[in-house]
């Protein structure tokens, strides 16, 4: 951004003055790493290294927990008090910001507002700290977020409410990278209708190749680039947000330039680039950001009408179903063993696609309580099922996207799963669901509502699947119910293809044929579905390389 008013600076004026006022009257910015603040000072100055500058707004804020016991949390601390701020060590001249924090003792409020935030999982975040001060860091956490639509299991989103906070009221923009869950987690829900209702989202820039699935260094879990401008509703009505899924991510400057004056100027063609789509502002502001799940637009536009009940009646897995234990509690209150233990219990634990092959699978080990865990163990077991639904699948090599096993089990890569219908016989309506979500219609269905970490290697969480767009068997009558269950005990024992090769799989045809014709859908509308993610390079695991 420098470089570029720099470039755009008239001819006329002198680069010292300009390269001056950019860095002492222009550009502000917060970290609470040292090496990242300094990073940012040499990089500025490199605008003119012959310049000296006697104000540079780069502040670095204090982490953690003072000498009083009062704990920080870094530049978030400017939506509540000032942010404790720390001289810079051994610095080469007299700098005032660098020296002291006198004077930064507020943020200056931000035409655009640029940011990259941390986004370490709950599990992991302040870790450096011991465990008193971790605990005083997050209960400060959770006193600034209280009723802020943050959710605390990632910290990336409170970053967008700061974003909120320094931007000029009247105007401004934010421009951020973000985990590529932040469009699609239930955890992120809130932030998505935030932005939505509060602004223009503009732009969405997500990768689809798997080879670089992120934009930021020293990452590896996909990413998406966010633009968003405040908007006001006196404009008139809100324009629709441009998402683009790249097929190839740049992974040089120049590339990059290239593909982002595509963007600007709207000439990224399907063709070289990837794809591109136009969200309505309503759907956007409801927090339905669908539109990054896949490459191919024609997925994406079949999974919008089965969500909204356009393709057969449908309804929510999760209104008619019990979902759960999840696998988190099941590692937790049982041991594995290869022998059976006095208790006689078994899992489905792994979701190894060498092994389960089929619709109908088997237990993989025998499980017995951990010490100490027997009545948790004792109260998760009573949850059992026959019916199970994957946390998490290898999309290159995954064959199942649910199975049915002849005893109860529980599972850790698997979840139960308890259909209630009214007026169905259980063992049917399972059979039902399971035929369904195998089909190509029902793998649409998985992936819309995955949570995308890696591509190709996405997990389902329980809101995932309570998610998850099924038939409404009870509107749509006992004819289909009869047919999907007979389809399911045909196929049940035959072999499926991985998904990379179910456009030539002759048992996901039959299934199709089977759930076409239950649903009354039109079968080449499946076809072209099963084709298209075939394709998809989240499935493929390799860059897209056209229709097979």
């Amino acid at each position: 951004g420098a470089v570029r008013i720099h470039h755009l600076a008239p001819q006329a004026r002198d680069d010292c003055d300009v390269a001056r006022a950019l860095i002492e009257q222009v550009f502000s910015g917060y970290d609470v790493n040292l090496t990242a603040t300094h990073m940012a000072a040499t990089t500025l100055g490199l605008l003119s290294p012959t310049t000296r500058f006697q104000n540079m707004k780069i502040g670095r804020a204090f982490l953690g927990v003072d000498e009083q016991g009062d704990a920080y949390l870094g530049s978030l601390e400017f939506l509540d008090q000032q942010p404790k701020m720390m001289a810079w060590p051994n610095a080469a001249q007299p700098v005032s910001q660098i020296d002291s924090g006198d004077r930064m003792s507020s943020a200056d409020p931000a035409d655009l507002v640029i940011m990259n935030p941390p986004f370490t999982r709950d599990s992991l975040r302040h870790d450096q700290f011991s465990k008193e001060h971790e605990k005083k860091i997050k209960a400060r956490e959770k006193t600034l977020f209280a009723n802020k639509p943050v959710h605390l299991s990632s910290n990336g989103n409170a970053f967008l409410i700061l974003a909120d906070f320094i931007r000029k009221m009247d105007r401004g923009a934010i421009a951020a990278i973000l985990p590529l869950v932040t469009a699609t987690n239930a955890s992120a829900h809130e932030i998505r209708q935030f932005l939505g209702r509060n602004y223009h989202v503009e732009t969405i820039v997500t990768s689809h190749d798997p080879q670089r699935i992120y934009f930021s260094e020293n990452t590896s879990i996909g990413e998406m680039l966010l633009i968003c401008r405040k908007w006001d509703d006196a404009n008139g009505g809100k324009p629709p947000t441009t998402v683009i899924n790249l097929a190839v991510n740049p992974d040089t400057p120049a590339m990059a330039y290239t593909v982002a004056y595509a963007i600007q100027n709207d000439t990224a063609q399907s063709s070289e680039y990837g794809t591109v789509q136009h969200v309505p502002a309503r759907e956007i502001a409801e927090g339905n950001w669908g539109a990054v799940q896949f490459l191919s637009e024609h997925l994406v536009k079949n999974f919008t009408l089965l969500r909204q009940g356009e393709v057969f009646e449908s309804i929510p897995l999760g209104r008619i179903a019990d979902i759960g234990p999840d696998g988190r509690g099941i590692r937790d209150a049982f041991t594995r063993s290869s022998l059976p233990s006095a208790e006689g219990m078994l899992a489905l634990w792994d979701h190894k696609t060498d092994i389960t092959q089929s619709m109908l699978a088997r237990p993989d080990t025998h499980i017995a309580p951990k010490q100490g865990k027997q009545k948790a163990a004792v109260r998760l077991w009573g949850q059992r099922g026959t019916m199970l639904l994957p946390t998490r699948a290898r999309l290159n090599t995954v064959r199942m996207l649910s199975v049915r096993t002849t005893i109860s089990v529980l599972g850790s890569a698997w979840i139960p799963c308890h259909p209630q219908v009214d007026g169905i016989d259980n063992i049917m309506q399972e059979k039902n669901f399971c035929a369904y979500l195998n089909s190509s219609i029902g793998v649409l269905t998985m992936l819309g509502n995955r949570s995308i970490t890696e591509i190709s290697y996405p997990r389902f969480s329980m809101d995932d699947l309570r998610k998850l767009v099924v038939p409404d068997f009870a509107a749509i009558g006992e004819s289909a119910v009869q047919r999907l269950a007979l389809a399911y005990d045909a196929l049940c024992e035959r072999v499926l293809l991985p998904l990379p090769q179910m456009d030539a799989d002759p048992v996901r045809r039959e299934l199709d044929a089977a759930v076409c014709a239950a649903l009354d859908i039109d079968p080449e509308r499946v076809a072209t579905i099963r084709r298209h993610l075939a394709a998809e390079p989240s499935i493929t695991g390799k860059r897209y390389n056209g229709l097979s």
